[in-house]
């Protein structure tokens, strides 16, 4: 699999930089209808529209990049599982903005532990521990110890 991890990285980035500085702003809803100007200073669309754009213009993209792959007879035979990480991924970090209340105890956050009680914070850092500490050491030694044996 030969994937472009900085163009990956770098989509990734400019989108959480830009979700960064948005969720500083605290946009009212006042706010929204204030329409910006474009690069020739003329009026275009309003701060809702940019919103709104932020998260079409994406998933546009996305059906544009399979068109591209199919016409290119590069197109994806299955959801690759590294895929299935960033949509999941991507998914649960949706669901960490705007929480307010990340550090406090919640009971039942553990499936295999259902009367513990942790942080939601504490259980996204051991799931960020787990891909670093676990998962990608783990992985890379039973591959390359596989592909060792079968040089042999």
């Amino acid at each position: 699999m030969t994937t472009d991890w900085q163009l990956v990285r770098r989509l990734l980035n400019s989108a959480l930089d830009a979700c960064e500085a948005l969720d500083r702003l605290e946009i009212t809803d006042d706010e929204r209808g204030v329409v910006m100007p474009t690069a020739d200073g003329k009026s275009a669309a309003s701060v809702w529209d940019a919103l709104q754009s932020a998260h079409i213009a994406p998933e546009n993209m996305r059906y544009s990049v399979i068109r591209g792959r199919g016409q290119l007879g590069d197109a994806a035979l299955f959801v690759q599982p590294v895929s299935r990480v960033l949509l999941q991924v991507g998914a649960l970090a949706a669901e960490l903005i705007g929480a307010q209340q990340l550090r406090a105890p919640v009971k039942g956050l553990d499936p295999y532990s259902p009367e513990s009680v942790q942080s939601m914070a504490s259980a996204v850092e051991d799931l960020a521990a787990w891909y670093e500490r676990y998962l990608v050491p783990n992985v890379e030694e039973a591959v390359t110890r596989a592909r060792s044996d079968a040089q042999s």
